[in-house]
């Protein structure tokens, strides 16, 4: 006999979802929106939509958020983020330190390789320079050497 049990906002879970449960009460299954499922596991869920699909999400979330077409430039010569971003907000290092919470010096680091920040800096060098976190990711050229 399969038993349902529904519930809201149990264990984390971000929105409405049903657990399955076989005969003897063992849970077999949880089912939730897909809306849901995005808020839970967004990169595992928009693997699952069309190229429409996410173009249309990209569209309707949109904050509008645009930078100058000179930045993506340095960006793909291979600039570090921090240093783009920090020169676009005319921003010293200093400046980004103590924002930051870091030592000046810490930033000169970072900006040319020789360090990779924590996700925890990372995170407070994004606030500091008002973008998302994600705009100061960087690939294998900006591993420290």
């Amino acid at each position: 006999m399969l038993k349902i049990t529904r519930s809201k906002q149990d264990c984390n879970m971000p929105d409405n979802f049903t657990i399955l449960h076989d005969g003897d009460g063992v849970p077999i299954a949880v089912t939730m929106s897909f809306d849901a499922f995005r808020k839970f596991a967004p990169d595992i869920a928009e693997g699952y939509l069309s190229d429409e699909a996410l173009a249309a999400l990209a569209a309707k979330e949109d904050d509008g958020t645009r930078y100058p077409y000179e930045l993506a430039q340095r960006m793909m010569a291979g600039d570090h983020p921090v240093r783009i971003f920090r020169e676009w907000r005319d921003m010293t290092q200093t400046e980004l330190a103590d924002k930051a919470g870091v030592a000046g010096n810490y930033i000169s680091m970072i900006e040319r390789g020789r360090n990779v920040p924590s996700r925890k800096l990372q995170l407070a060098l994004a606030k500091a320079l008002d973008v998302d976190y994600d705009m100061l990711e960087t690939g294998p050229s900006f591993k420290a050497e």
